[in-house]
């Protein structure tokens, strides 16, 4: 099923009120929401209210809302838990960006093309999926218009087999994901620093 840019929008304002105002109680919570949209479409973030700005995200999977990080703050570390890697998670960094317009990636997986990098000036700042065990991810890339990607490699494989939680080191922020194993079990990611 495939959910226009509009609800993907309206979902991640949802989640972003919801996590700015528990953020603003001193914890963060679990959202609920749907899947994202297809390739190519525009997201535009800029008007809705601040995601986490520092800090863990709260999990997301097929029956979860969005995970985003503000407009300030970059993907900076992952985590994932339950059977096949079903709910993902990350940590995100103030950066000091200029955030710009959004989009969503199409949905990617084992299956066929396992992988999505952000355009270039793009970087990653939420992840959604859909399919049973979260198996297709989609990601929501976002210009940052002061700063380039630099100095980018793929990081080691992560699931919830090895405990779980991957940090990229020290400055160095998402810019694209990989899938392999049954319903998307091991993530990569491609990760950059800013210049």
């Amino acid at each position: 099923m495939r959910i226009s840019t509009v609800i993907w929008s309206r979902l991640s304002s949802v989640s972003l009120v919801l996590a700015g105002a528990l953020a603003l109680g001193g914890c963060v919570a679990s959202g609920e929401g749907s899947d994202a949209e297809a390739l190519g479409d525009e997201v535009n973030i800029e008007s809705t209210e601040q995601a986490l700005a520092s800090g863990w995200t709260h999990y997301t999977s097929e029956e979860l809302a969005p995970i985003l990080c503000d407009s300030g703050s970059l993907m900076t570390a992952v985590q994932c838990s339950g059977k096949y890697c079903d709910k993902i998670r990350a940590y995100c960094q103030p950066a000091g960006g200029v955030l710009g317009s959004s989009y969503a990636t199409s949905y990617f997986s084992e299956e066929g093309t396992d992988y999505r990098y952000c355009d270039s000036g793009h970087w990653v700042t939420g992840i959604t999926c859909r399919g049973d065990y979260c198996d297709d991810i989609s990601l929501q890339c976002s210009r940052i218009s002061n700063f380039a990607a630099t100095n980018c490699y793929w990081t080691g494989w992560v699931s919830e087999e090895g405990g779980g939680t991957l940090s990229f080191g020290s400055g160095y922020y998402m810019v694209g994901a990989q899938c392999d194993g049954d319903y998307c079990d091991s993530k990569r990611f491609y990760v950059c620093q800013r210049t």
